[in-house]
């Protein structure tokens, strides 16, 4: 596939192009003009034809149209055109060779040409300049020689008696107005009597059959000039009923651009064969880009018309004629000398163009860059955001960095498209359009996306459209104002931002790692935090491992050299920070001077998201570095590991996290799971803390983890973790003095006592018996009510029913490995229940296993209340009893509620704090019912006593049960979620409770109905 430069010949100084180099004399380039040379560079476009058939109809006297009024900006074609119908006109074997098939173009021979432009001032005023090249120059002189006056329509038709066809062409004739204009005559001006010579002219050629008058005019130039033309017309109108014929020239919205710009600047283009090798190339790798969505899918459909438009990209046109209409620019002309520059851009360069586009403008070439300074006024703009000699523009250092230049035509392309400088007008290109004329054989869309991201990040003069249009203008943007702030912000508020940025990102949550975050700190604060705790420095790099100051630091001040850990990096780019942050700090000032409804709220959002990331983006690129402390042949250091940097997409970023992250992996220095690593950490403890003492301070043993560079990291606490397992594990023991031994002491026996049931009515319970650090074959003794000794009765089980009010126990080593403890004593508990009888009202009460008992019908203290000898009667009324029982030193209170007569309803208050206290205990026989009664407890806050949980059958039976503990509901439901791990997950399930704590009696009401609980008379209690 061929370049352009190897694909195509350029007709000769097609690279020089001069508007300036146009003749201004009509009539002299006509007259001297080879015609055959002439259309050999000359496309005939479609208002070039309409102007060819209509006018030679016209001079062959075959059509009524006298009067075509050619409309466009300077520089449209429209003198070209005047040109290539005057040498027709006058040449018969001309006109058959370009136009033979064109209808009467043989009906006459030659005609009579009169050419005149307005930017010539003769003394003949232009209708004497006419007759004098209609060789009839003494008709006119009495119209000029004493002064301005106007021919009329008469004089006129005597000029144009004849049978030879007469053209008129008057080109640019809005300035020749515009300057008459401002000569005074009498009560007028010149430019009325010019008026009127024009209109009687008009109308002069409309009785003639075979005159025909072409005149040029200026759109958006010329104002009073260009309405004096229309004036004229409009009153040669109305006076015969006939309008002008209006023809745009060339159409630069059109196809028609291509083809002039190739027969003008072309010797050769390759075969349709090449084109459409390429015009293939680009729509699959634009089929490529739509489907990543990176332009639209509609710009699939551009690589159809590159055949039609080669050796320029589709979209050039529509660039061109963003800005066609500036007053500045010489449509047609300046277009040429336009791309002139873009050609002499591309066959300058050492890049393969495969089809030019106004990215390949290249800026360094003076020429280039002064043509589209001078059409858009924009010379800042290319100095500061896209090109400068001092490779300072903010294109160009994007492209330095990145290593291509890929900023530099996204910006040159957006420059094209911006250069408007009419009213209201539309520049710029999207993010999809700019993509569409970006992407060739060789480059991709995303490259040029990123390349586009950082130039608005940087440039001062790059803005957007709501509708998401990028443009330059001449006007400062959101950037150069933030950028404006950031430079001017002060230093120590700089600093400032920076410190509370890390701390934030760095802030210690969990502790484990560290304690405090210390960001840039003085050594002199630093070594005061290390004294007590671990702390994280962050610390600016200067190029070596570990920074100077850390180092010097670390081996000559810091006594606690387990205490440090070191956030760093191995660039000296500091400054890259700070840059960042000044940006941050801008944004941040800007706030609050750009309201919620301002234009640039959105932008500002925008910017100080962005700022914010790159911020973020910046501390990471530069504090990738961990230094931790160690020991390297007995020498402390600090050794170093790169941060983990990898953390999920859709998480924020935590600083803390990843330290840990990073420590906790391969070589370890942070555990933070202790049971799991417990054997490793007690041996490195023993070994390096307890050193040859079997006894040490705990005091001690922590200042030397915060000195020893050998000993791993804990989390916070995370000595008391591990103690605590070394005591519950019988490896350490906590001597009760603030010391710790690794050498325990030999252990005592002792009894361990559960109660399998609940004092029945008589006062008995079940004992379950256990003993520990008795060896294989223990012997217990036990004392009902009283002291117990090696004398005393053995347990012949590990079950004991009784009665007594204490039962003394000891346990005994046969083998005499393990000292006899000292005894361990059980203590009954007194049962107090009633028997009511409704029909009497009396009410009985009872005491096991035996005791006095005292009550009250007040409320007052039962302890100081009656003596019970016998059934108390009770009123009709509802009546609470108030009942003390005591016996040996043991002691229990209840309050039993009787309802009024007649009512079979448990009295509860509302609204006090209830307890329900049952002798039996309360069930839950299924796993449904059990989690409805667990889900009700968390609901309401009820915490549940004595509780047995049973799951499974026999043999795959699991049974758990808690004594006089109050527990959560929460507590159960993961206990339950356990055990069941372990069975089937339809195995049977069966909770029971003897006693419910809950907030008000509604709550128990509510949740003993729900779980179908009946209360029994006497089981509510509420103080």
């Amino acid at each position: 596939m061929k370049t352009i430069k190897s694909a195509c010949k350029l007709q000769p100084k097609a690279l020089e192009i001069n508007v300036g180099d146009q003749i201004e004399q009509l009539d002299q380039i006509i007259h001297e003009t080879n015609g055959q040379e002439y259309f050999k560079k000359t496309f005939i476009t479609d208002g070039m034809k309409m102007l060819l058939s209509k006018g030679i109809a016209r001079l062959a006297g075959k059509s009524n149209d006298s009067v075509f009024h050619l409309k466009q900006a300077m520089g449209g074609g429209k003198t070209h055109l005047m040109v290539g119908f005057g040498l027709l006109a006058k040449d018969a074997v001309l006109r058959e060779a370009q136009i033979g098939t064109m209808p009467y173009q043989s009906n006459f021979d030659s005609a009579k040409i009169a050419a005149f432009n307005g930017r010539n001032n003769p003394h003949t005023y232009f209708w004497g300049e006419i007759a004098r090249q209609l060789e009839k120059e003494s008709l006119f002189k009495e119209y000029w020689e004493s002064g301005a006056k106007a021919p009329d329509e008469q004089s006129w038709l005597k000029l144009f008696d004849g049978e030879k066809p007469i053209l008129i062409l008057l080109d640019e004739m809005p300035p020749y107005f515009h300057y008459y204009s401002t000569q005074v005559l009498g009560q007028g001006t010149i430019a009325d009597v010019i008026t009127r010579a024009f209109s009687n002219m008009l109308t002069a050629a409309q009785k003639k059959k075979n005159v025909c008058i072409v005149v040029s005019d200026l759109e958006a130039a010329y104002d009073t000039g260009g309405k004096l033309i229309q004036r004229a017309l409009d009153d040669a109108t109305q006076e015969l009923g006939r309008a002008e014929v209006s023809i745009t020239p060339v159409n630069l919205e059109s196809n028609e651009i291509y083809e002039i710009l190739r027969k003008r600047l072309f010797l050769s283009l390759p075969d349709k064969s090449e084109i459409a090798e390429i015009a293939s190339v680009y729509a699959s790798r634009l089929a490529e880009a739509a489907r990543a969505k990176t332009v639209e899918r509609s710009a699939e459909a551009l690589a159809t018309e590159i055949e039609s438009t080669y050796p320029f990209h589709p979209s050039f046109k529509s660039i061109i004629a963003l800005f066609k209409e500036n007053e500045k620019f010489k449509q047609t002309r300046g277009l040429m000398e336009l791309v002139s520059r873009l050609l002499k851009s591309v066959w300058e360069s050492s890049e393969d163009v495969y089809l030019i586009g106004a990215q390949h403008f290249d800026l360094s070439i003076h020429d280039v860059r002064e043509k589209l300074a001078d059409i858009s006024e924009m010379r800042d703009v290319i100095a500061r955001d896209i090109w400068d000699s001092t490779y300072s523009a903010h294109a160009q250092i994007i492209d330095i960095n990145i290593g291509n230049h890929y900023a530099k035509q996204v910006g040159t392309l957006l420059l094209t498209a911006s250069l408007s400088t009419a009213v209201n007008s539309v520049r710029g290109l999207t993010e999809s359009e700019m993509l569409e004329c970006l992407i060739d054989p060789n480059h991709q869309g995303s490259s040029f996306r990123t390349a586009f991201i950082e130039l608005q990040k940087s440039a001062w003069y790059l803005h957007q459209t709501q509708e998401g249009r990028n443009y330059f203008s001449r006007q400062e943007n959101l950037t150069k104002k933030l950028q404006g702030y950031a430079d001017k912000a002060p230093q120590n508020k700089v600093d400032e931002l920076i410190c509370q940025r890390l701390e934030e990102m760095y802030k210690p949550v969990t502790r484990e790692a560290y304690e405090k975050v210390l960001p840039l700190p003085e050594m002199d604060d630093a070594a005061a935090v290390l004294k007590t705790g671990r702390a994280l420095l962050i610390i600016s790099p200067d190029g070596k491992t570990p920074p100077s100051v850390v180092d010097k630091f670390f081996k000559n001040e810091l006594i606690n050299k387990n205490n440090i850990l070191v956030l760093t990096g191995d660039k000296s780019s500091i400054a890259s920070i700070e840059k960042a942050a000044r940006h941050v700090y801008a944004a941040i000032k800007i706030d609050n001077e750009i309201s919620n409804s301002h234009p640039q709220r959105k932008e500002l959002d925008e910017k100080k998201a962005q700022y914010e990331q790159d911020f973020h983006t910046t501390v990471l690129s530069v504090f990738d570095k961990l230094l931790f402390p160690g020991n390297n042949r007995g020498e402390d250091v600090l050794r170093p590991k790169v941060l983990d940097s990898t953390y999920p997409s859709n998480e924020l970023y935590n600083g803390e996290r990843q330290v840990v992250k990073t420590l906790t992996s391969d070589p370890i220095k942070l555990y933070t799971q202790i049971t799991e690593n417990f054997d490793a950490l007690r041996a490195r403890v023993e070994s390096l803390l307890f050193g040859s003492q079997d006894e040490a301070r705990k005091t001690d043993l922590l200042d030397k983890m915060k000195q020893k560079t050998q000993m791993p990291w804990l989390p916070s606490r995370g000595f008391d973790l591990l103690a605590i397992e070394a005591f519950q594990r019988g490896v350490w023991e906590d001597l009760g003095n603030g010391y710790i031994t690794k050498m325990p002491k030999p252990k005592t026996t002792e009894v361990i006592i559960s109660e399998e049931s609940s004092p029945d009515d008589s006062g008995m319970v079940r004992l379950k018996i256990d003993v520990a650090n008795a060896g294989k074959s223990p012997r217990i003794y036990y004392a009902e009510d009283g002291e117990v000794s090696e004398s005393s009765l053995v347990l012949s089980d590990n079950t004991l029913a009784t009665k007594a009010l204490r039962v003394q126990f000891l346990a005994v080593d046969p083998t005499g490995k393990n000292l006899t403890g000292a005894p361990k004593t059980w203590k009954n508990r007194l049962t107090l229940r009633n028997k009511f009888n409704e029909s009497s009202r009396k009410v009985e009460l009872l005491v096991a296993p035996k005791g006095s008992i005292k009550y009250t019908l007040d409320g007052s203290e039962a302890r100081n209340g009656i003596d019970y000898t016998g059934p108390i009667q009770l009123g009709y009324e509802e009546t609470t009893v108030y009942v003390f029982a005591e016996c040996d030193g043991l002691e229990e209170k209840r309050n039993f509620t009787f309802p009024k007569s007649g009512s079979n309803e448990v009295p509860i208050i509302k609204e006090a704090p209830a307890i329900l206290v049952s002798t039996s205990p309360k069930r839950l026989d299924n796993s449904s019912k059990t989690y409805e009664g667990l889900k009700l407890a968390k609901e309401k806050g009820i915490q549940l006593e004595q509780v047995t949980l049973m799951v499974g059958s026999a043999p795959q039976v699991i049974h758990l049960s808690f004594g006089e503990i109050k527990i959560s509901a929460e507590f159960i439901e993961k206990e339950l979620a356990h055990l069941q791990t372990l069975l089937s997950p339809d195995a049977p399930m069966i909770m029971t409770f003897k006693k419910a704590y809950t907030h008000t009696g509604y709550d128990l009401e509510h949740f003993a109905k729900q779980l179908g609980i009946e209360i029994g008379n006497g089981e509510v209690e509420q103080r």
